[in-house]
């Protein structure tokens, strides 16, 4: 008896048990997918998706619900596609449900994004000029009437160079205008560069992303101060008279002045003359440091010049004289031996002759 009860406890559990794998399995296998995953549609425009349930068992139906284009219950299908037309609604749900043959009924909404390209991408102009010498100065991009915020992305650019990049966040479906602002310094080499902006909307994959927008383009103005082409201080030896060339050539924005410094203070005409060369050309007059200022707007650099008249070679000098001293004691003293008392020039004087009687 108890055994007959124990057959039937254990013979329902079975049941039972089975009927949950069944189930479980048949719910986990049932899925509603859409192709394409995620769909974007721009405002006023159409899109098109499908809704596929094939995997669900005993269905009756699928169907759509939209206000762009609903289909209602479609029996016997177990895929659906549906288009949506001239989209208005910025948080409109398309929903595809499927009706089992048991009148139970599943349904799931379709990611869908209605967007807006901006109606205007702008930069304001630049302050112009920029100076190089470590200053920062602002950027702006200004994009009105644009949709969704987050999904915007917008970059700034100088040169082929991306210099800053903003991603929104927030979850607002309707249009907004946003403006980014960023600071940066600039560089002699940036002279000439142009900077712009774009805005783009970022979409997934990306192929569904519209081409991004473009602002306007400005030339940036870049003053930066002078530098010597040729190194800082010279010293020079030149013999007095001669002509000397300094050169103090430099390159900048705008283009450098020159202003002359002599060691000598009286030269007041030549400095006059030469006050915007860069380059001095006169007859070397007075040794001593000359100088050169190269300015513009931005700054400026001085050069020195370290002019000297060239150094006596005393060794030589020593060798000369020592020469010129032995020739003058050679003929002394051979003006000694061989000159006569009458001052005449003869090498018979002071001849010894021996003879048998003495001396001549």
């Amino acid at each position: 008896m108890k055994m007959q009860q124990w057959l039937k406890t254990t013979m329902r559990f079975l049941v039972f048990l089975t009927f949950i794998l069944w189930a479980g399995k048949s719910a986990h296998s049932c899925e509603i997918d859409f192709h394409p995953p995620l769909v974007f549609v721009e405002f006023g425009g159409s899109a098109t998706a499908n809704c596929d349930a094939s995997l669900c068992s005993n269905l009756a139906g699928i169907g759509w619900e939209s206000s762009y284009g609903g289909t209602g219950l479609i029996e016997g299908q177990s895929t659906l596609n549906v288009n949506l037309e001239n989209v208005k609604e910025w948080n409109t749900e398309p929903k595809c449900y499927i009706l089992f043959s048991n009148d139970t009924q599943r349904n799931k909404n379709l990611p869908i994004t209605v967007y807006k390209m901006p109606k205007k991408v702008s930069m304001p102009k630049p302050i112009s000029p920029m100076k190089a010498t470590g200053e920062y100065y602002v950027l702006q991009c200004d994009v009105e009437d644009v949709a969704p915020a987050n999904r915007l992305i917008i970059t700034l650019y100088k040169g082929n160079e991306r210099i800053y990049e903003q991603n929104r966040e927030g979850h607002n479906p309707l249009p907004v205008n946003e403006s980014l602002q960023t600071t940066v310094n600039v560089v002699a080499e940036d002279h000439g560069k142009e900077v712009w902006c774009e805005a783009r909307l970022n979409f997934s994959p990306a192929e569904q992303s519209p081409p991004p927008m473009r602002s306007e383009s400005h030339v940036l103005t870049v003053f930066y101060p002078p530098t010597l082409t040729e190194p800082t201080n010279e010293t020079l030896e030149i013999s007095f008279g001669k002509a000397i060339s300094l050169n103090c050539s430099a390159t900048g924005n705008p283009t450098p002045v020159y202003s002359w410094h002599f060691a000598d203070p009286t030269q007041e005409g030549i400095q006059k003359q030469n006050v915007t060369g860069p380059i001095l050309t006169e007859d070397f007059r007075v040794s001593g440091v000359y100088s050169c200022t190269a300015s513009n707007a931005a700054g400026g650099t001085t050069k020195y010049f370290n002019i000297n008249k060239p150094s006596r070679n005393w060794t030589t000098i020593a060798v000369i004289l020592a020469v010129f001293l032995t020739l003058g004691a050679v003929l002394f003293i051979g003006g000694a031996i061989f000159v006569t008392i009458n001052g005449t020039f003869s090498f018979r004087r002071g001849i010894y002759r021996p003879t048998s009687t003495g001396p001549i």
